[in-house]
């Protein structure tokens, strides 16, 4: 999905002098503006992470996520996964469209790369208008199998059979 550039709005905050510091060491390390992170910051908040407060979820390291995956039996990473999307995804796709749809199920995906840093997200248009999404990631094949069970019941809530398959550091989702 390309994203439309939005307006923007000029407004002035007062913030602590620690936070601003540390803004603006941050945007020095990624060679942006503090203009572009704090923009950044107000759009994780707005998209992403009021609806984890929300919702009663939380971060964790991609360490602990790892080594919490391989901690559970492989039959019964499908069915944890159904109920992780049933639980968060779905709920939050709701929240925020009052439906769920295929924007809502892409914004979530894309979501979840750009603020959560769960894998990359790739999608690209075919012919026939199929969206096909590539999601890379480094948390090994468990994360993998746990993805196709995520996206499976995800698009399965709109009665939708995703085309899936999945490597050790990727899944493809074509619908």
């Amino acid at each position: 999905m390309q994203r439309v550039p939005e307006n923007t709005v000029t407004r002035s905050f007062r913030i602590s002098e620690t936070a601003f510091l540390a803004l603006e060491e941050e945007a020095k390390k990624r060679n942006i503006s503090i203009n572009t992170l704090v923009n950044q910051l107000f759009l994780s908040f707005a998209n992403f992470d009021r609806y984890f407060q929300k919702f009663g979820m939380t971060k964790i390291s991609k360490v602990a996520y790892r080594k919490t995956l391989r901690s559970v039996p492989d039959n019964e990473l499908t069915e944890l996964a159904r109920e992780v999307a049933q639980n968060s995804g779905k709920v939050v796709i709701l929240a925020r469209y009052g439906t769920v749809s295929l924007k809502g199920i892409l914004d979530w995906l894309q979501g979840l790369s750009e603020y959560a840093q769960w894998f990359q997200y790739n999608e690209v248009n075919s012919l026939g208008g199929r969206h096909v999404l590539t999601l890379t990631h480094d948390l090994g094949v468990k994360f993998s199998t746990f993805m196709v069970a995520y996206a499976r019941e995800l698009f399965g809530q709109m009665a939708m059979t995703p085309k899936l398959s999945s490597t050790e550091d990727s899944i493809t989702i074509s619908v």
